[in-house]
């Protein structure tokens, strides 16, 4: 090292020496600290949340997208967005972590590498603060669906006729993200790549008014009004037997009922995820402990890599769609047996049915 790049460094704030320091877009600070536990905790979970969570995302959107779901059900809409959102944390905010968990790798930190990366990382990596609203509208729509269309207790069923429609779900998925993108704008003239080749805000007060306002604007009031409201309403209301509706099934159809368990499953793993992240940060601030904020970001990525499992394991429909489009694949149906037996099962089923509507309603005969 040239002996003007050691009085350059030694003269650098303290902050720049160190990517959790300077980087404001990373959750994790205190890196010199916790060097080794950071490195091996982020090379174990990242790498299994990105690659296997966003193939289960992809392949959930993909499935869903070509069964057409959202003809069957609204919420399908937000759920194909949610799948979006989570294939962005996955990608740009877990990437972020496994990056910069060790110095080896500042250097490919994208946001460092060029000016236009610097300028359009703070929009990928705020994608997560989509998720808390989507969940909000799927919730609502569950509960609209469910208590004001079929049961009409309340005096606006016109507003819910209106909003559990399709044409209603794609213009609030496109609220949803416009505002998103409206509120990262000034990110682009804040953040610049300073003398020392690290990006930056160039203003701390402008900084701190945009973080703000995009905070509780896409997070305070998702996870702190709406979201806790709607899930306790959800759960707590009384079907007509006097029991929580959250456990039978009366005259609703199957895809509601399933709908629902999605909704409520979904909401309830992001409202408690946050909670526990925003605890963990608030412990980092009183007693500078690393671990408890990091393994909370790192199961929350675990949590966001398994929610297509638990779609597909709870909507009947996606998993049907899911298993007819490997039937048309031949080296599955070579590796799954199981799914030509289901096809002839199917074949079977639809032919007694035929017979059975010939047998039924036998053809007119003239006698002459």
């Amino acid at each position: 090292m040239a002996a003007g790049d050691y009085e350059s460094e030694k003269s650098m704030p303290k902050s720049y020496t160190m990517i959790y320091d300077y980087d404001p877009l990373d959750p994790v600070e205190n890196y010199s600290e916790y060097e080794h536990f950071i490195f091996y905790a982020a090379n174990i979970v990242c790498p299994i949340a990105i690659f296997g969570g966003v193939f289960s995302n992809i392949l959930a959107f993909v499935v869903l997208v070509r069964g057409r779901l959202w003809l069957k059900h609204e919420g399908y809409v937000y759920l194909a967005a949610n799948f979006c959102a989570n294939i962005g944390i996955l990608s740009f905010r877990t990437s972020s972590i496994w990056i910069t968990s060790s110095k080896e790798w500042i250097h490919y930190y994208p946001p460092n590498t060029s000016t236009f990366m610097c300028k359009m990382w703070p929009f990928l990596v705020s994608i997560f603060l989509a998720s808390g609203w989507l969940c909000v509208a799927l919730l609502f729509n569950v509960y609209l669906r469910e208590h004001l269309i079929r049961r009409r207790r309340c005096g606006c069923p016109m507003f819910a006729a209106k909003y559990c429609t399709l044409f209603a779900s794609k213009i609030i998925v496109g609220i949803i993200f416009s505002v998103l993108l409206v509120l990262d704008v000034p990110y682009m003239k804040i953040y610049e790549i300073n003398h020392s080749g690290v990006c930056f805000p160039s203003s701390h007060v402008a900084f701190v008014v945009s973080e703000l306002i995009k905070w509780i604007v896409m997070w305070a009031l998702p996870f702190f009004l709406f979201l806790p409201i709607i899930l306790l309403i959800t759960l707590c209301t009384k079907r007509g037997d006097n029991t929580f509706g959250f456990s039978q099934i009366e005259e609703r159809s199957a895809a509601d009922e399933q709908m629902r368990v999605v909704a409520v499953t979904l909401s309830s793993m992001l409202l408690f995820s946050q909670l526990a992240l925003m605890l963990c940060r608030l412990v980092l601030a009183v007693v500078s402990q690393l671990m408890a904020p990091l393994v909370a970001e790192l199961v929350y990525y675990l949590s966001i890599a398994s929610q297509p499992i638990l779609c597909f394991v709870i909507l009947k429909e996606l998993s049907e769609v899911f298993r007819s489009l490997l039937r048309n694949i031949r080296c599955c149906r070579r590796l799954f047996p199981s799914l030509d037996q289901e096809e002839e099962a199917i074949q079977l089923r639809e032919e007694a049915i035929q017979l059975r509507a010939i047998q039924e309603d036998p053809p007119n005969t003239t006698v002459s």
